[in-house]
C-alpha cells in the first residue's frame, strides 16, 4: 500500500502560530481522516518567522507536540521558503527576500533546523526548503556578494552537522530552484555547487583546521541539498526526471521533491483570453514563451503586458508558474505540466524513495472554474491524483 504524502501548509492563510494550530485542527485533521484515518499522516509544515520565533518556547513546543501526538500527525520537513507573510497580501518577489546573503535568512533558516529536529520521529530524516539564494533581479553582480551566499550556507551546513552529533536528527537544508532566480535550472544548480559552494566551503570550511578539504566536502554533500518543485522545472521547459537523474550523477543530494503542475497553452486569442482569468495581484508567476530553435523567451510575471507580448509569437508554447491541482485535467486551450510527470518518473521517485509532498498553495486565487467545493476536496483530490500514479508505478512489471 502506498504510503501517505503530505502535502504543504503553505496553501492556508496565516503567520502566526495560532493560525498554524487552526490550521492543522480544521484542515490538516479532515484531509487525514478521509485518506490515512487508520495510519498516522504526515505533514509538511511551514513557519514564517514569526511563528517560528513563537514556537520555539519550550512550552509552546510541548503544547504543539502534544497536538501532533494526539491527531496522529508528524512533520516530514518544513517549509522555510516564505520569510514573511504569504497569503492575502501582494507577496511577488519580496517572497525571496530576505536572500541568503542576509543574517536574518541564516538565522530564521536555524531556527526552523532546530525546531524541525525536535519534531522528527526518531531515526527519520527531514529537510528545511529554502530560497535558491536570491532572485536574479535582487542580486548584486558581485563576487564578494556571491562568496557570502556560499558561505552562509556552508555556515548552515556546520549547524546542521552540529544536530546531528549532538542529538542525533539529520536535518537538510534544500535549495528550491525556481524560475528567474539564480539557480533557476539544473545547470545553474550543478555550476553553483561544483564552482561556488563546493569550492568555497572546502577552502573555507577547513581552514580553520578542524577538518580536511574532503571532510568539509562530505559535510555538505550531507546537509545541503535541493528541494526539486516539479512545477518549477517544467515552467523552465526541463523534465523533472531528467534533472533528478543529472543530480543523482553529480552526487547532489535530493532532499525533497514537491508534486506540482503548472499551466501550459499554445498562444492563440482564445488561450491568452483564458489566461487573463490567472492574473493576480498576490503572487509572482513567471512566464516564458519556447520561440522557434528552442529559444526560451522570459517574462517576468503573468499581466496583461505579458499577454501582449505573447500575442507577438502565435504557435509559441507558453509555461507560467501558476500552481494549479493535480488533478486539473486541462480545459480546452489551457492545458497543466502534469504530462512532464510520467510513468517513468513516478517509478523513478519510488525506486529512489525522495521524500514526496504535493504543493499547490495558490487555491486562494484560483478562478473559480478551478477551485473545488473547498480546500480539504481539494487536498484530497491531489493526494489521490499522486498515489493512484505511485501505485501505478510500483505495480508495473
Amino acid at each position: 500500500m502506498t504510503p501517505p504524502i503530505p502535502y504543504c501548509l503553505n496553501i492556508h492563510p496565516g503567520e502566526g502560530l495560532a493560525d498554524v494550530r487552526q490550521a492543522i485542527e480544521t484542515h490538516a485533521c479532515a484531509v487525514k481522516a478521509r485518506v490515512s484515518p487508520d495510519a498516522p499522516y504526515p505533514l509538511g509544515l511551514r513557519l514564517s518567522a514569526a511563528a517560528a520565533e513563537a514556537l520555539s518556547d519550550p512550552a509552546a513546543l510541548e503544547a504543539f507536540q502534544e497536538l501532533l501526538g494526539r491527531h496522529a500527525l508528524f512533520v516530514t520537513g518544513l517549509n522555510g521558503f516564505p520569510y514573511g507573510a504569504f497569503h492575502n497580501t501582494a507577496v511577488k518577489t519580496d517572497v525571496y527576500r530576505p536572500d541568503w546573503s542576509r543574517p536574518e535568512r541564516l538565522a530564521y533558516t536555524g531556527r526552523l533546523a532546530a525546531l524541525l529536529a525536535a519534531l522528527l520521529p526518531e531515526g527519520r530524516a527531514g529537510s528545511v526548503s529554502t530560497v535558491p539564494l536570491a532572485y536574479r533581479r535582487h542580486a548584486p553582480d558581485s563576487d564578494t556578494w556571491r562568496t557570502l551566499c556560499a558561505r552562509q550556507v556552508c555556515l548552515q551546513a556546520e549547524l546542521l552537522h552540529t544536530l546531528l552529533q549532538e542529538q542525533g536528527r539529520e536535518v537538510v537544508l534544500a535549495l528550491e530552484p525556481e524560475p528567474d532566480c539564480l539557480l533557476e535550472d539544473s545547470r545553474d544548480v550543478l555550476s553553483w555547487f561544483e564552482d561556488e559552494l563546493l569550492a568555497e566551503g572546502r577552502r573555507w570550511l577547513a581552514a580553520r583546521r578542524r577538518r580536511t578539504p574532503d571532510e568539509a566536502e562530505a559535510l555538505l554533500r550531507r546537509h545541503v541539498g535541493l528541494c526539486l518543485d516539479t512545477c518549477h522545472f517544467s515552467v523552465a521547459f526541463e523534465e523533472p526526471l531528467a534533472a533528478l537523474q543529472g543530480f543523482e550523477r553529480a552526487g547532489l543530494r535530493v532532499a525533497r521533491v514537491q508534486l506540482s503542475a503548472a499551466l501550459r497553452a499554445t498562444v492563440a486569442d482564445e488561450a491568452l483570453a483564458r489566461l487573463a482569468a490567472f492574473i493576480d495581484p498576490v503572487y509572482l508567476h513567471q512566464t516564458k514563451l519556447r520561440l522557434p530553435r528552442g529559444r526560451l523567451l522570459a517574462l517576468p510575471d503573468l499581466t496583461p503586458a505579458t499577454l501582449d507580448e505573447a500575442r507577438r509569437h502565435p504557435g509559441a508554447e507558453l509555461r507560467t508558474h501558476f500552481h494549479v491541482p493535480l488533478f486539473f485535467a486541462g480545459d480546452g486551450p489551457l492545458e497543466p505540466t502534469t504530462g512532464d510527470l510520467t510513468p517513468a518518473f513516478f517509478a523513478h521517485v519510488a525506486a529512489q524513495g525522495y521524500p514526496l509532498e504535493t504543493e499547490t498553495y495558490t487555491f486562494g486565487v484560483l478562478p473559480d472554474a478551478l477551485r473545488p467545493a473547498s480546500v480539504v476536496e481539494c487536498l484530497v483530490a491531489e493526494h489521490a491524483w499522486a498515489a493512484g500514479r505511485l501505485a501505478a508505478a510500483a505495480a508495473a512489471p
